[in-house]
């Protein structure tokens, strides 16, 4: 029986997205769904378990990030990609485990949209 995790991972760098993205309607409004991040999390703290450098980029979630892992916010799917987009040169290993929104309004309004 083995006690300790394969360190099969040691010298890799896991870039992985986690959690669902927002899309803004208004200040107070968006879109999203009930993604909880715990499958995302899972993988992010088994790789870093494993000896993997771990980044999460992460959105919404439900849960807390394991420790040990580089935490970077992108809370629109704009912000996440962009975020990926800086670290991806860097990594060796990407997952893509986030829900990212489908849709998103063209623009977002400045101030808090009015019932009619």
């Amino acid at each position: 029986m083995r006690n300790q995790p394969a360190a099969d991972l040691t010298g890799e760098h896991l870039l992985i997205t986690v959690g669902g993205t927002r899309e803004a309607i208004d200040p107070v409004r968006f879109i999203s769904n009930h993604s909880s991040g715990k499958m995302g999390f899972a993988v992010a703290e088994a790789a870093r378990r494993r000896g993997a450098e771990v980044t999460v980029v992460v959105g919404t979630t439900s849960v807390e990030p394991p420790g040990g892992v580089e935490v970077v916010r992108g809370i629109s799917a704009r912000e996440m990609f962009d975020a990926v987009m800086e670290r991806l040169g860097g990594s060796t290993i990407f997952i893509g485990a986030a829900a990212v929104a489908d849709f998103a309004p063209v623009g977002a309004a400045e101030a808090k949209i009015k019932k009619e």
